[in-house]
């Protein structure tokens, strides 16, 4: 697949992320706990990896895979932030920041892997499991009961509704369980929304 004619909109929007990643991770330097901005670093790194894989940028999506494996365990709450795991988060977003250059002057990333860096990473993930933190518990949600029969009428139109409805495959995390909770108990519409796109489009 040619890729070429869309390597300007890559840099430019890698530029993007890339920035958006070194300044939140800065707040999250001075605030560990901000669970708003450790969401959006998640959300940027899961989207650059995503780009990068697309465009054939296997180094840099491997390396940035790591990074969002990092993410996600602080996202979780499985994994605090300190010194060591934000001095490895930033040689990982310098380390992308050479890839974009090498490829904005070159059409390609070079050959770097990066090693040390993502050994780094597997090293904070490896110590984080080897502590035996358990992952937080999902809070049992409670339903009120219903009739047999109207039970049964709500499982099969919800079955017929799951094939269109495929946001309903994805794990979501106790934080986020919590908020929309706490939305549908303030009385507030939570929607679910699935986007189907065209299989020629390559930027996803």
């Amino acid at each position: 697949m040619d890729t070429s004619q869309y390597l300007d909109l890559f840099i430019d929007e890698t530029k993007e992320h890339l920035q958006s990643l070194n300044e939140h991770v800065l707040v999250l330097e001075k605030e560990p706990e901000n669970e708003d901005t450790i969401n959006e670093i998640f959300r940027a790194a899961h989207t650059l990896k995503g780009m990068s894989g697309t465009m054939g940028f296997v180094r840099m999506q491997r390396l940035t895979h790591d990074l969002e494996n990092v993410f996600s365990e602080i996202r979780n709450g499985n994994m605090k932030v300190n010194e060591k795991l934000i001095d490895v988060l930033f040689r990982g977003l310098d380390a992308l920041e050479s890839y974009l250059a090498v490829i904005s002057s070159e059409g390609n990333e070079g050959t770097e892997d990066n090693e040390d860096i993502i050994n780094d990473l597997n090293a904070l993930l490896e110590e984080q499991s080897g502590d035996g933190a358990a992952a937080p518990a999902q809070k049992e949600v409670k339903k009120e009961e219903t009739p047999a029969k109207e039970e049964k009428a709500e499982n099969k139109q919800e079955s017929a509704s799951d094939e269109k409805c495929k946001f309903k495959q994805i794990p979501i995390s106790e934080y986020e369980a919590t908020a929309i909770n706490s939305a549908r108990a303030e009385g507030k519409n939570v929607y679910g929304i699935t986007v189907y796109l065209q299989k020629t489009c390559i930027l996803k």
